[in-house]
């Protein structure tokens, strides 16, 4: 309120100079004045409003003025019993609507994956020409395993699924893995340690991905020397690879510079 300059003859039709004004320092501290007496209004003999001279808000004060210009044209009597007394200052009371401010957090939006309807049918085989097979057993898993001849038709063949963000990175493309027979390449915790898996599931249900489906998302990046990395949406810094050894499970490591361990794979065209 500071600096800004009130007029009450715009709240006030009946407003009259000579009956109330208010101190040009109202917003500083506000009293209410009349011709007579300092914090005393007098509306009529027998009826006195005493006004407390402790700081108001600009709003109270022109509530109560109000109210008095109500009152001073309602009132024909100077004696009132309590009841009518008070019964006249709650006829004239004057209603404040207060509207509470609504203080919006701002949350981040969940990131959330969409499917763009591009398949890349692929074979893929990592530094030491070990090619990727399926092993069926107690439980489903990728081995790498160096493959040929005739063997070579032992590959798996793999459905690179791409995906758009909510929230683009700077590096990686957002991929899914399938491998045929609704099985879908997921990295997820054992016992704390991220650890990589087969998991059944369906297509419709990869359409969009959030939350705990992250787990079959890998962002693909891309060397110069057209190798491919494949980072752990769910688990960040961990990375599909395998084995330096022949015939050993695929799985995760953290970083791509673990002993022993390869995270860049070639991938061909099916």
């Amino acid at each position: 309120m500071a600096g800004t300059y009130f007029n009450l003859a715009d709240a006030l039709d009946s407003y009259k100079p000579d009956d109330v004004e208010i101190d040009s320092c109202m917003y500083c501290h506000p009293v209410v004045k009349t011709n007579d007496h300092d914090g005393e209004c007098d509306l009529h003999s027998g009826i006195h409003l005493e006004v407390s001279k402790e700081p108001h808000h600009m709003r109270q004060v022109v509530n109560l003025i109000i109210a008095l210009q109500r009152m001073k044209k309602q009132v024909q009597s100077t004696e009132f019993t309590d009841d009518e007394l008070c019964n006249i200052l709650l006829d004239n009371l004057v209603e404040e609507y207060v509207t509470p401010r609504v203080h919006e957090r701002t949350h981040q939006a969940a990131e959330h994956y969409t499917h763009t309807g591009s398949n890349r049918k692929c074979f893929i085989c990592d530094e030491f020409q070990k090619s990727l097979v399926l092993s069926k057993g107690v439980t489903n898993e990728l081995q790498a395993i160096t493959l040929q001849g005739a063997n070579m038709s032992l590959r798996v063949q793999l459905d690179l699924c791409a995906y758009t963000s909510s929230a683009p990175r700077q590096q990686g493309l957002p991929v899914v893995l399938g491998v045929p027979g609704n099985l879908y390449l997921s990295c997820t915790s054992v016992l704390g340690k991220p650890v990589l898996g087969l998991e059944f599931m369906s297509k419709e249900t990869l359409q969009d991905i959030s939350g705990d489906m992250k787990r079959f998302l890998f962002f693909k990046t891309t060397s110069g020397q057209a190798l491919h990395s494949f980072e752990s949406a769910k688990f960040e810094g961990y990375f599909i690879s395998t084995s330096y050894s022949n015939r050993q499970k695929v799985d995760v490591c953290k970083s791509q510079d673990a002993p022993n361990r390869l995270t860049t794979f070639n991938v061909i065209d099916a």
